[in-house]
């Protein structure tokens, strides 16, 4: 059964994460103004998107700045061709990301359209999110992987080990480790959730509070320096509390 509905009441975003959740082979169709335009996804990730004669990564960008449109999610529907290969989550921070730069332009062309650009154009802000992580694994020796997560799973920014882990998957349990961790820090009366630490038998697994929406995982060997290894999450998540802030 298909789920249909218009991008005025349900964001396209939104629409997108249940499409990757479901884990199905389905296709998105969307229109608006005469415009019709496809995405498609399997094994939870959008592997491709069309409008009109453009194809990929873009296609998706441009369609989160449509407001209106009627949409159709039908699953079952395999993808003619793999045209995106970047995470799901990724995808849709670097959209975002695009629109607020967009908007930033738009409000400075109309206070000062004739003001000549001489700055370097900064880092986005997902670059910049990446290279927090990497300083952190390049620099640490207790620390073998890392991800900024929502608190409701959406991965903002990972760098976990190639092969041996799906970001999903560490977004989900991530998030799944802080709402316990939170309410039973609340039901004990020990304040607010500030760390918590899980420990296997084959390494270790950090959550660390960054701001009201988001916290770090970090994920270590078994055998670390356990007091080195909190000193650097707390580090690591003021570091990504400043980039999320501004």
């Amino acid at each position: 059964m298909a789920l249909k509905g218009n991008l005025k009441d349900m964001d396209l975003s939104d629409v997108i994460q249940m499409g990757c959740r479901g884990r199905e082979r389905a296709r998105l169709l969307i229109r608006s103004h005469g415009q019709e335009a496809s995405i498609f996804f399997e094994g939870g990730q959008v592997v491709h998107a069309t409008l009109g004669s453009q194809a990929g990564e873009e296609v998706v960008y441009e369609l989160l700045t449509w407001e209106d449109g009627e949409f159709e999610l039908e699953t079952g529907v395999a993808p003619p061709a793999h045209t995106i290969t970047i995470n799901w989550s990724a995808l849709l921070l670097e959209g975002m990301q695009r629109i607020d730069e967009r908007k930033a332009l738009e409000a400075q062309a109309d206070t000062s359209s004739k003001k000549e650009a001489t700055e370097v154009a900064p880092k986005k802000r997902s670059e910049l999110l990446a290279d927090a992580l990497s300083d952190l694994l390049s620099s640490s020796t207790d620390i073998e992987g890392g991800a900024l997560v929502g608190i409701d799973g959406l991965v903002l920014s990972a760098n976990v080990p190639i092969g041996k882990l799906d970001e999903t998957l560490v977004g989900a349990a991530a998030a799944a480790i802080f709402g316990l961790s939170r309410r039973s820090v609340e039901q004990m009366k020990r304040g607010e959730f500030f760390q918590t630490l899980i420990q296997g038998s084959k390494g270790n697994i950090i959550v660390t509070f960054v701001d009201d929406r988001n916290v770090f995982v970090g994920l270590t060997p078994a055998d670390v320096n356990l007091g080195m290894a909190f000193y650097e999450a707390r580090q690591v998540a003021e570091k990504l509390a400043e980039i999320m802030a501004g």
